[in-house]
């Protein structure tokens, strides 16, 4: 039930935050100059889903990259195009090092279950039985 509850709460925090990016570009449409604002508006709707990210972490650096990027662009120090990918570097980063310590997760687990595997196979099991009972060491 626990499982079902969370992943309807997921489902609602998107929901949630496409509807705010979708808000977002009513108030900003393409080729407004209001970078910051912009930037300040999907950031706040993206905030629904952070707390079911596993990586909060690196949303933050993302939010906070988009928005010294945003700044940039509205001081006129890069164009819209060098904005852009900046930010897809940026985006490309991040996923990067998600999947960097998702892998990272994976091979601690595995080298945990080769540990004990291995100890367990280092110490052999014996069984003596004695009437009705048996004693394993």
């Amino acid at each position: 039930m626990a499982r079902k509850e969370l992943q309807e709460k997921q489902q609602a925090a998107v929901a949630e935050m496409q509807a705010g990016f979708a808000d977002c570009k009513a108030r900003f449409p393409d080729g407004s100059k209001q970078y910051i604002a912009k930037q300040q508006c999907d950031s706040a709707a993206a905030q629904s889903i952070r707390p079911y990210l596993t990586y909060p972490d690196l949303f933050d650096r993302e939010q906070a990259e988009r928005a010294v990027i945003a700044e940039r662009l509205q001081a006129g120090k890069v164009t819209l195009a060098e904005a852009n990918q900046h930010a897809a570097a940026v985006h490309s980063q991040i996923a990067e090092d998600e999947q960097r310590r998702n892998l990272a997760a994976r091979s601690v687990g595995a080298q945990e279950s080769a540990a004990a595997a291995a100890w367990r196979a280092s110490a052999p099991v014996s069984c003596t039985r004695t009437g009705n009972t048996v004693n394993c060491f």
